[in-house]
């Protein structure tokens, strides 16, 4: 899009279990620039999820009307339910001056670049295989829920090459704070820093000793 906006959107993509939801909260927590950009899906609710916080809940049908009304920015099918984002929860965000932070798929973040191509993605990893398998079972998944999440992160780790950055999941705080010295690399970088030269460079043109 062509409007310029304060900020980005930001992408976190991990294996499942690599920890995004939880760095999530707490980057929103830390730090005020970022905003959580709610995301639709027909999975079931989880205890302790909240409709507009976590996600937004809909039935199939329900996701089917946005999708062919193209209300969604990108959205992609994940161990057999489906997941969107809405446009207009990116944009309102991006308007208000914040950080849109979303927690999608690998395909899922090819999508917002095409769309936003000022987007900066993160590849999350957990420290080691054995972490992840760790956490899925403190989730309580299923053992065939747990094979299913792991053959889709095979899939997922030949994507990561395409992300702008890799950050470890291991201490939850530092790769909290990681995720916030990425923004403020990007937000120094020369390519978002053009409106700022330009007005520079036409103060030096009207200047006169």
């Amino acid at each position: 899009m062509a409007k310029s906006y304060k900020y980005f959107p930001m992408v976190l993509s991990a294996p499942s279990g690599g920890g995004k939801s939880t760095i999530r909260e707490k980057l929103l927590k830390r730090d005020k620039r970022f905003r959580f950009s709610v995301t639709c899906t027909t999975r079931s609710r989880r205890p302790g999820e909240a409709e507009g916080r976590d996600y937004y809940f809909v039935t199939p049908e329900e996701f089917g009307r946005l999708r062919e009304s193209g209300k969604l920015l990108e959205w992609a099918r994940v161990h057999g339910n489906l997941y969107g984002t809405p446009v207009r929860s990116v944009v309102t965000l991006l308007e208000k001056g914040l950080i849109p932070v979303m927690t999608i798929d690998v395909k899922g973040a090819r999508a917002v670049k095409k769309i936003f191509p000022g987007t900066v993605t993160v590849f999350l990893l957990p420290p080691g295989l054995k972490t992840l398998v760790r956490r899925l079972k403190k989730r309580r998944e299923l053992a065939a829920n747990i094979r299913v999440r792991l053959e889709t992160a095979k899939k997922e780790i030949k994507e990561a090459a395409f992300f702008d950055y890799l950050v470890i999941n291991d201490k939850l705080a530092e790769a909290v704070g990681d995720i916030r010295d990425i923004a403020d690399i990007e937000c120094m970088k020369i390519s978002r820093k053009q409106a700022e030269i330009q007005r520079f460079g036409q103060e030096l043109l009207r200047f006169k000793l």
